[in-house]
């Protein structure tokens, strides 16, 4: 008897310890999409698919943990990962189980150092101009305005100070015999307070061997029901044998409405432009999307897109326009 009431002590004592050193959370994103696409190749034929990373939201299943260590210190880790909504298998060809988020750090009033698997500077400042905030993904023209979403072997100093917040950040490349080959190091800053936000970054990387450099400016405003955003990226892309660089530039400008608390409307132009040694092209999106919030986890959406494309940027060489339709349901745990 005693010895069975030491056993359970020792496990109650064990248990207690466990559960007071940290935290877990487990969250995610489930998207279930359906789409129409015209012009999807030179015979003009179209195309009816599901998002199978998530139409208007990724799919995501996470666990993110945080610890007190004392003394204002706290270590933190975030693994994240994603999903196909219509096979139910990963969202990577190579199986990658973590592949939106791994990463572990810790930190205190001074900031919080990551390593691992992380989002980029760019990608984390852009978000708060983008009139989707990187919702519909797959359509909207901003994620592919962010210097590379996510880094490999990332080392990331985030502080925030009252309304600002710093960044910086430094990729490995991990090539033998070289430090700065495929590496990435960022500077990026933002602001928020009250209805105003505004943010810029810059990126410098090494891509085979060849200097890639990136930045974005934007900022959005709130003003009663409403929000407006503009935002700015350019990058250019040394290029082996080609006095030119491959540039690309990004521009775009949305508003949304909260029509009530349950619905809302939002609205946004995107502008792609390639040039120097790539082929030239231009791209003009307009895209229109309404979602009524069934609660604050789940909501129904519509969408409407029209691209005009030209130049390098057409999908076929005989179709100069595409048209979409998007409508499904995202649910937030």
């Amino acid at each position: 008897m005693k010895k069975s009431l030491l056993a359970l002590a020792v496990l109650g004592a064990f248990a207690g310890a466990a559960q007071a050193q940290s935290a877990v959370t487990i969250y995610g994103s489930f998207d279930g999409g359906i789409r129409h696409t015209t012009n999807v190749n030179a015979a003009g034929d179209n195309r009816l698919t599901m998002g199978s990373t998530g139409t208007y939201n990724s799919n995501r299943l996470g666990f993110r943990g945080v610890e007190d260590l004392g003394g204002g210190l706290k270590a933190r880790f975030t693994l994240e990962a994603g999903f196909n909504t219509g096979t139910g298998g990963l969202d990577t060809a190579t199986n990658t189980l973590f592949n939106r988020t791994a990463a572990v750090g810790f930190g205190g009033n001074f900031g919080f150092i990551d390593l691992g698997r992380q989002y980029t500077n760019a990608f984390l400042t852009i978000a708060a101009y983008d009139p989707f905030v990187y919702k519909f993904p797959g359509i909207a023209s901003a994620v592919p305005a962010t210097a590379g979403v996510r880094y490999n072997n990332d080392i990331k100093y985030t502080g925030t100070f009252g309304p600002i917040t710093a960044r910086a950040e430094y990729a490995l490349g991990e090539a033998v015999g070289s430090v700065s080959r495929d590496s990435a190091k960022s500077v990026a800053g933002s602001y928020s307070s009250g209805p105003l936000a505004a943010g810029a970054a810059y990126t410098r990387r090494d891509i085979a061997g060849f200097d890639n450099d990136h930045w974005t400016v934007g900022g959005a405003y709130k003003f009663g029901p409403a929000r407006v955003s503009v935002g700015y990226a350019d990058q250019e892309q040394d290029v082996a044998a080609v006095a030119a660089d491959a540039k690309t530039r990004w521009m775009w400008v949305g508003l949304n409405y909260a029509i009530t608390p349950a619905v809302e409307l939002t609205g946004a132009f995107y502008k792609t432009k390639v040039s120097g040694a790539t082929p030239s092209g231009d791209r003009d999106l307009f895209m229109l999307a309404a979602t009524y919030a069934f609660s604050k986890r789940t909501n129904l959406y519509a969408e409407l897109d029209l691209a005009k494309n030209d130049g390098s940027l057409r999908p076929s060489a005989r179709q100069d326009k595409q048209r979409g339709i998007s409508v499904g349901v995202n649910h937030l745990f």
